[in-house]
């Protein structure tokens, strides 16, 4: 025959035992509720290289406009293209100085260098550095709602741009001048850049 203190003590274990459990599930974030991102993973020690002065489409005739895909990744390399479909929420970059681009969400084929433009999301005005001297450089963010679906690369539709790190080469960027329209068929890259977009986008 169990006595009732004896009970007492396996009813408290138990319950101990189940909030004990049920603190440790709260600490272990759900990887549905976790944040996804893609594109370059930005941070404050990332300098915009040789952003300055702002980048144009075509030297020789600035008042263009084009659509830059950004084909890779910079400090995340292999996570250039949208993990899942989704919205993205939130736009993040680090720009040199000011300037303004429209959000593009592309289909591409890297080996063909081709590209379509299959979203297009707001426009977005950037401060850029602040402070050009400073220890840590500004990442700005943005808020959006942006549909994506899996596979497809950020894009971005301006004049120029100093939303960049140039310190490299290859095709890190596919340029199209004109700028792409939404719903076209693929079209072949008229240039490429080895500068990164420095450009990262948040799922909600």
């Amino acid at each position: 025959m169990i006595s009732m203190s004896t009970k007492s003590r396996s009813i408290r274990r138990i319950v101990l035992g189940t909030a004990a459990a049920a603190v440790a599930a709260l600490a272990i974030p759900s990887s549905g509720m976790a944040a996804t991102s893609f594109g370059a993973k930005l941070n404050q020690n990332i300098q915009p290289s040789n952003s300055q002065p702002a980048h144009p489409c075509v030297y020789n005739a600035p008042a263009q406009q084009c659509t830059r895909v950004e084909m890779d990744a910079y400090n995340n390399a292999g996570n250039e293209r949208a993990p899942k479909d989704g919205t993205i929420k939130q736009i993040k970059l680090i720009a040199g100085g000011a300037g303004s681009f429209t959000l593009q969400i592309a289909k591409a084929h890297a080996a063909q260098q081709t590209a379509k433009v299959v979203e297009q999301g707001p426009q977005i005005h950037y401060q850029g550095q602040q402070n050009p001297n400073a220890l840590h450089y500004q990442v700005e963010t943005f808020n959006v709602n942006v549909p994506v679906k899996k596979g497809e690369y950020l894009a971005t539709k301006s004049k120029k741009t100093s939303m960049v790190r140039c310190s490299s080469g290859g095709p890190n960027q596919l340029l199209f001048q004109p700028a792409l329209s939404v719903g076209g068929p693929f079209q072949p890259a008229t240039d490429t850049d080895g500068c990164w977009l420095l450009l990262q986008a948040v799922y909600s």
